[in-house]
């Protein structure tokens, strides 16, 4: 069979045929297959997810449907949320593309009065009007399991762009694994709310730290003259522990050594049990410091007494002097630390960029200690260690800056401590105190009250390496160090200034062993700003504002006139309108020109405010220009001369030959 000849024409039309299926091919298989394999050539990295959102999602046994409801006139309405939306849709694709099967995503328009409106609703989103009386837009995410447990994003802030991550992974891992871990809370803080200052009228408002703790754990209450840590408790929370029984102290000695994890808080001087009790001045030096002495020790560390930690490179600026004549200045004793001053290596510290703290204590390993002291957070090299009466009360900011005298030396605030450890309570459980006052010793036992159970038999050395965070802060987890609290469309929305909070839950994560979402890291934002337009929109502004100020005052006089115009018109007699008319006339002319001059100018006002926008439309279609159609013009271009420098060899070779 002879074989099919081709002109030259007709090849390269078959050619070109080929590769436009190849080109539609390779697209489809890259679609399907290659969906998960992204390059992220962004600055900060922010389409790139995290190693602990990829094991979270690796993990998931049930199908997980995410629904995003967006409203488009939103972006319409307002660019930046337009711009953040993408991101978040980009990311969810990303987070069902390396969940195939395990994380579908439905991306809905919820328009008005309709059956999807009514579904986001029903999820609980909450819907914004972008003028008063109007129609309702969203902008959030309903998650759903297939034990329909429910987990929603009510509104994705801006403000909270830097922890999409975060929350879409924390969104999915609540999903993916419903039980909690349990945090046992022993605090002599009102984390939970000031009852006693709700009692006289004040609002009870509770810490946001203890807020999201409550939705990311189950948090169960424990008290602080308890004589046993209840049973499933994961993590055991201390904050502020004052003058705790013997009983209690106990009670976390084995609770720790039977292999529980504890995350403390101690404070050589709690500013906000000071603020609290600053009308009591007959006080102990001490009475606003706490400690775990006993527990240290046999820990092996100590919270060096009666000092507060300094630092002159991360001193926070604060406004100090009078009422009438404030001044800045740098305040040794309040700390904003940043990730040059955190362990690197260890995943409660690792991603964190900022952290505040306010009077924080200083942690030391005690020398010939068995277990192993890392410093998590500490100072700068620019360090003092502070008597604590200097920070008391009002300190004299001014005098603190001035005397300072660096030591030369870092300074721990927070530690993890690990390894073998023995009981603080080598004697055996403290005995039972004794009431002693005269109404109990009056008073017979009741028959029917059950007496306590035994505790169970004492354990002297840790059944495994005890693993115990402490953090020489309690005001570090105040929301004025950390975080503000803004009212959003009748929500409390907390938008972080530092990671105080995440170094709470990274170290809860931890300890209780799920360390998938450690890895997650705060991002930069998708919106970036644009400097050359700034400039030429402040350039366009000086060159027409002169202009758009005298056209705007002549708008006010031309409508001034005109009412006043119309106000007379208005007091006209009827008589003078019949018998002459001539004034009516007149007048009536009058106001038409006048309008016709108010149109005039409203005219020239816009042409002038069009021009404003001039030259930064001719930079869009520049940059549109360069992005859509000038790389494919060159490529086109370069296709060219290259297909014209082998036609022209061609019919050398052919001449030649």
């Amino acid at each position: 069979m002879a074989a099919l000849k081709l002109s030259r024409r007709a090849a390269a039309w078959w050619s070109l045929l080929a590769a436009a299926v190849l080109f539609v091919a390779v697209n489809v298989i890259a679609e399907r297959e290659l969906r998960g394999d992204l390059i992220d050539l962004t600055d900060k990295r922010l389409y790139t997810l995290s190693g602990g959102t990829r094991k979270v999602l690796a993990k998931i046994e049930e199908p997980i449907t995410l629904r995003f409801y967006y409203s488009p006139r939103l972006g319409e309405a307002a660019p930046p949320y337009g711009i953040y939306a993408e991101r978040v849709r980009e990311t969810l694709q990303e987070y069902a593309a390396l969940a195939p099967g395990k994380i579908r995503l439905e991306t809905v328009d919820p328009e008005p009065f309709s059956p999807e409106e009514d579904r986001a609703v029903a999820f609980g989103l909450q819907g914004v009007a972008l003028a008063e009386g109007g129609d309702q837009v969203y902008f959030g995410l309903a998650a759903t399991n297939a034990t329909d447990d429910q987990q929603t994003i009510g509104f994705f802030q801006p403000e909270r762009e830097r922890f999409l991550e975060y929350d879409l992974t924390k969104l999915i891992y609540s999903l993916a694994f419903p039980k909690k871990t349990v945090v046992g809370m022993l605090s002599t803080l009102p984390l939970e709310g000031d009852f006693m200052a709700a009692m006289r009228g004040a609002p009870l408002t509770p810490y946001t730290i203890y807020e999201q703790m409550r939705q990311l754990y189950d948090v169960r209450e424990v008290a602080t003259d308890a004589d046993r840590i209840p049973d499933g408790v994961d993590v055991l929370m201390i904050v502020h522990p004052q003058q705790l029984p013997d009983k209690t102290l106990y009670a976390i000695d084995q609770f720790v050594l039977k292999g529980g994890k504890a995350l403390v808080f101690v404070d050589p001087y709690s500013e906000a049990q000071a603020m609290k009790g600053q009308q009591q001045p007959d006080a102990a030096p001490d009475a606003d410091a706490s400690d775990l002495n006993r527990l240290f020790t046999a820990w092996g560390l100590e919270l060096v007494p009666g000092k507060v930690a300094g630092d002159r490179a991360n001193a926070r600026r604060v406004n100090a002097g009078t009422q009438n004549s404030p001044h800045p200045v740098d305040y040794v004793a309040w700390l904003a630390l940043d990730q040059n001053d955190v362990d690197r290596d260890d995943p409660i510290t690792g991603d964190l960029t900022q952290l505040n703290f306010a009077t924080a204590g200083i942690l030391e390993p005690i020398a010939g200690a068995k277990t192993k002291f890392t410093p998590l957070v500490f100072t700068s090299a620019q360090s003092e260690e502070i008597p604590t009466e200097k920070v008391m009360g009002f300190p004299d900011v001014d005098s603190l800056l001035n005397g300072f005298k660096s030591d030369g030396k870092a300074l721990t605030v927070a530690a993890r401590v690990t390894g073998p450890a023995q009981t603080a309570f080598p004697d055996g459980p403290p005995k039972p105190e004794a009431d002693k006052s005269k109404a109990a010793a009056d008073t017979p036992p009741a028959a029917d009250k059950k007496p306590p159970d035994p505790l169970p038999p004492q354990v002297k050395d840790a059944v495994k390496p005890i693993s115990v965070v402490v953090v020489a802060d309690t005001d570090m987890l105040a929301d004025r160090f950390w975080v503000e609290v803004q009212d959003f469309v009748g929500q409390r929305v907390a938008v972080p200034s530092a990671n105080n909070g995440d170094l709470v839950t990274n170290a809860i994560d931890t300890l209780s062993g799920g360390e998938d979402l450690i890895g997650l890291r705060t991002r930069g934002t998708a919106v970036r700003p644009f400097t050359l337009v700034q400039a030429l929109q402040r350039a366009a502004d000086e060159r027409y504002q002169d202009t758009e100020k005298s056209l705007e005052q002549k708008l006010k006089d031309t409508q001034a006139k005109i009412k006043d115009l119309s106000g007379r018109g208005d007091t006209a007699t009827p008589a003078a309108d019949t018998d002459t008319g001539g004034a009516s006339l007149e007048q009536a002319q009058t106001l038409d020109n006048f309008r016709s001059e108010l149109l005039k100018v409203r005219r020239q006002l816009r042409e002038v405010q069009l021009a404003l926008r001039q030259d930064i439309d001719r930079l869009r279609d520049e940059v549109e220009f360069a992005d859509i159609a000038f790389i494919p013009i060159l490529v086109g271009l370069a296709a060219i001369v290259l297909g014209l420098v082998r036609l022209s060899r061609r019919r050398r070779r052919a001449q030649n030959g």
